[in-house]
């Protein structure tokens, strides 16, 4: 083996990113005398909103990296170089921009604007990828020396690029693990099971502010609704996750049409800074709601938020092969039980007493509740801005 391919396994083994990767490589190759100017791979992934990364380093400019979108991808993706390759039939084309080719693309004009005189397109296809989405990269380069590349350049990266797709391939498979976690169990849970915590009856006990939100009037809608009211409840849990997230709280799970979600305390993020948090997402989840049923029109989805504060069990629960890392406890029933009463009581936002007293905002008391199920009854609160029609 040659220092560069030696170079290739050590960084797969090291699990570099393919940024790196590939600056690595292309710089190296330049070292030998290959003259490189525009390297490329694109790397598609499983992701929500992302359908591939394209890689791109230049001699000029180093390395960029830039997420596409489904819907762009599927556009642009047939009319590139590697579109017109899939509906020919072939893994390997080298177009040379001094001769006559019968095909030409946009990407040849960037290219060529760059010094590039040729584009060395390869196809490498992965036999039982994890995924129909996943089942191999695309990737190519340019020279700038006239002519484009000499059979024995094109050679020499022919026998590298196994080893550097194998290389990406491993980072990218790394980085779909991470992203579908964070996707379907998020951040918080999704880091926990990568350091290990995978054992049924693993966790431990977390102090936060809860959220706890549902649609009212959705299971009515459903019943007379078609395939497309996905989409619309798409828009409403948007419309209550993002808030969230731009809190900094962490959304623990969808429940149909509602949402469940924590602000954990810290050292930096004490009981009022994470209560405070919480109200804030909530608020802004109410607005957006309401923004979505404005743009909809006709019947409108009322949202109601429940916040509550305390201790709860965080962690791996479930049967021994299905398991769920959620959180449990009285707290989370309580947090429930309160945002039923929302429609009763005539708001559409209630807090229990630890979160209204850890808020600056004034509030008003709404009496002592009792919860279903729940002995004790709870007083409740909801902002003084709240007028008594707001439901």
């Amino acid at each position: 083996m040659t220092n560069l391919e030696d170079w290739i396994i050590d960084q797969g083994l090291r699990g570099a990113d393919v940024a790196s990767l590939l600056a690595g490589f292309s710089e190296r190759l330049v070292a030998e005398g290959i003259p490189l100017a525009r390297a490329y791979i694109a790397l598609p992934t499983v992701n929500p909103t992302v359908r591939v990364f394209n890689h791109t380093w230049t001699r000029a400019a180093g390395i960029v990296v830039e997420g596409v979108s489904h819907e762009r991808n599927e556009n642009a993706f047939e009319a590139s170089p590697f579109g017109f390759m899939l509906r020919n039939g072939v893994t390997e084309r080298h177009w040379r921009f001094d001769g006559e080719e019968s095909e030409t693309f946009s990407i040849f004009e960037d290219v060529g604007r760059e010094g590039g005189k040729d584009y060395l397109a390869r196809l490498i296809r992965f036999e039982n990828a994890t995924a129909p989405d996943l089942r191999g990269i695309a990737a190519a380069f340019s020279a700038d020396r006239e002519g484009g590349f000499v059979s024995k350049e094109v050679e020499r990266i022919d026998l590298l690029l196994p080893l550097l797709a194998l290389a990406a391939y491993r980072m990218t498979l790394l980085d779909l693990t991470v992203a579908m976690l964070d996707t379907y169990v998020g951040l918080s849970a999704g880091r926990r099971v990568l350091s290990g915590e995978i054992r049924r009856g693993t966790g431990a006990p977390l102090t936060a502010a809860l959220f706890f939100a549902d649609l009212r009037g959705f299971t009515a809608m459903v019943d007379k609704a078609d395939a497309s009211i996905i989409a619309r409840l798409d828009e409403h849990l948007e419309a209550m996750a993002d808030p969230v997230a731009e809190e900094g709280g962490e959304v623990l799970k969808f429940m149909g049409d509602g949402v469940l979600a924590a602000f954990p305390i810290s050292k930096e993020r004490p009981q009022e800074a994470a209560c405070a948090a919480a109200l804030r997402a909530a608020c802004a989840a109410l607005r957006r709601n309401e923004a979505v049923n404005e743009r909809h029109g006709g019947e409108a989805l009322s949202l109601d938020v429940a916040l509550h504060y305390g201790k709860v069990y965080y962690g791996n629960i479930g049967a021994a092969g299905r398991l769920d890392f959620t959180v449990i406890g009285p707290v989370v029933n309580e947090a429930s039980r309160m945002e039923a009463l929302c429609q009763e009581l005539g708001y559409p936002l209630v807090m229990s007493g630890p979160v209204a007293s850890a808020c600056s905002v004034p509030v008003r008391s709404l009496g002592l509740h009792r919860l279903r199920g729940i002995a004790r009854k709870r007083e409740l609160f909801t902002l003084e801005s709240f007028s008594d029609a707001e439901a």
